[in-house]
């Protein structure tokens, strides 16, 4: 039987943040003011999103203070709740492998996917340096990459400039930091799934040994061993079920606020990349970067929600994998009454709403493209043409008034967004048809528009 010691990663992660059982009253302040500082910075963030005249910058700004939104509520579990988080890090990660093999395999997945947190890591920071150290101070002018409320003029005042230069490298720093933090989360619900997973090869294995050792031992020895290999197995799946549960109810708050604010974010960077709002291709990889942030996020804990579901609904199938047949008939009871209790996998439910899988994962993704699409739909078919044939007659002018040889000169303004418009809607109209949402008229419709706008281009 081999015990299992928490990570050294996670550990020296832990040891940044636990310092003694009782916070002293200067730690008490300290956790203060850093709760007090992030609101004002989600202030800041919030206040310019809704005072912005641009809208990629509102759009931006709205994501961003969204996303904050969640981070603080990360912020507030791990400042008020530290001794909480330690203890259960310390009981998900205290148990014991009797199978040599599933000491290797636990290892060994658990150091890939401590590979892939390292690798997340280095990206937020790297991303976060990008962005507050080297974009302020690349061009001609002093500026930051977004446009936060500030009560100074730091656009047009160099010692303003550098107080909100302050102000904003110390709020990233700590969003980084909590950022990090979430990493926990990701250990705690991955670690749970690997205990299922070690649970049922332990399950298959009750009463076996080595092929050396099982000639040693008599009968009755080998039914004893598969008797305590059972009520080990039974202790243990009570306890993991027990921890699993206080994750739940612990968590639940938080995932439920990231289902709304990955939503919400996905739904406004897809917008932004959709119809090519900003200025410059920086911009458009901000918009790009939030979208992989925010589905990164959404995915991670979905996904290992889903493996504890998995892999607890396949402990019954394993406990008939075992040697039970040639046990007695008590124990037999046993195991079909523990059979029965396998039989409901473990699911976890964020604010007893929505169940921690892949499929709330894709109904989320599925949301967000329909709240996308929501503000299209109430244009009718006359609207679209009306539109058309306004770009068409505005290609027309534009081509005789300049009497050139070249088909066409593509202006900046409202002919583009016509165009972004059209061909949205073009698009919207034929996936709805594949899912027998569209009639034939209105697609025929909407293939005549597309013949329409091929013809102006051509001219």
């Amino acid at each position: 039987m081999n015990w299992i010691q928490i990570h050294k990663n996670i550990a020296s992660l832990i040891f940044g943040l636990h310092r003694r059982n009782k916070p002293s009253y200067r730690d008490r302040r300290m956790k203060l003011f850093y709760f007090v500082y992030f609101a004002l910075f989600f202030l800041s963030l919030g206040i310019g999103a809704v005072t912005n005249d641009r809208i990629e910058q509102s759009i931006f700004l709205a994501n961003i203070s969204i996303g904050v939104a969640v981070l603080a509520i990360k912020l507030w579990l791990l400042i008020w709740n530290q001794n909480k988080i330690i203890n259960l890090l310390d009981r998900v990660y205290h148990f014991s492998i009797r199978n040599e093999d599933d000491q290797i395999r636990f290892n060994d997945r658990l150091g890939r996917f401590m590979k892939f947190v390292f690798g997340f890591i280095i990206a937020i920071i790297v991303t976060d340096f990008f962005g507050i150290i080297v974009l302020p101070f690349v061009g001609s002018e002093k500026t930051f990459f977004f446009e936060i409320a500030f009560p100074l003029d730091y656009k047009n005042n160099e010692i303003a400039f550098w107080i909100a230069f302050v102000f904003l490298f110390i709020g990233i720093c700590l969003t980084a930091f909590i950022i990090i933090f979430t990493t926990i989360i990701w250990f705690l619900l991955f670690v749970c799934s690997l205990r299922y997973e070690v649970l049922e090869s332990e399950l298959k294995n009750m009463g076996r040994m080595g092929e050396k050792r099982v000639a040693e031992i008599t009968e009755k020895q080998q039914h004893n061993m598969f008797v305590e290999h059972l009520k080990t197995a039974i202790n243990a799946h009570l306890l993991l079920r027990k921890l699993v549960d206080e994750l739940e109810s612990f968590f639940s708050p938080l995932f439920l606020a990231q289902f709304g604010a990955s939503g919400l974010c996905i739904c406004g960077s897809v917008y932004c990349l959709a119809f090519d709002v900003g200025n410059n291709l920086l911009e458009r990889l901000l918009f790009l970067f939030l979208i992989f942030y925010f589905i990164a996020e959404l995915f991670m804990i979905t996904y290992f929600g889903n493996e504890i579901m998995l892999s607890s609904n396949r402990l019954s199938y394993s406990l008939f994998q075992s040697d039970w047949y040639n046990q007695s008939q008590p124990i037999k009871k046993s195991i079909i009454i523990f059979d029965e209790y396998l039989q409901q996998p473990q699911m976890l439910v964020s604010g007893k709403l929505y169940p921690l899988n892949l499929e709330t994962f894709t109904r989320i993704l599925k949301s967000a493209y329909s709240q996308l699409v929501q503000h299209f739909e109430k244009f009718s078919v006359s609207d679209m043409k009306n539109n058309v044939l306004a770009v068409f007659r505005h290609f027309r002018h534009i081509t005789r008034k300049k009497k050139t040889k070249t088909r066409y000169h593509l202006p900046h303004g409202k002919v583009v967004d016509y165009f972004r418009y059209i061909f949205f809607k073009i698009f919207y109209v034929k996936i709805n048809f594949r899912m027998g949402q569209v009639n034939h008229n209105t697609l025929n419709a909407y293939f005549i528009f597309e013949q329409l706008i091929s013809v102006t281009v051509s001219r």
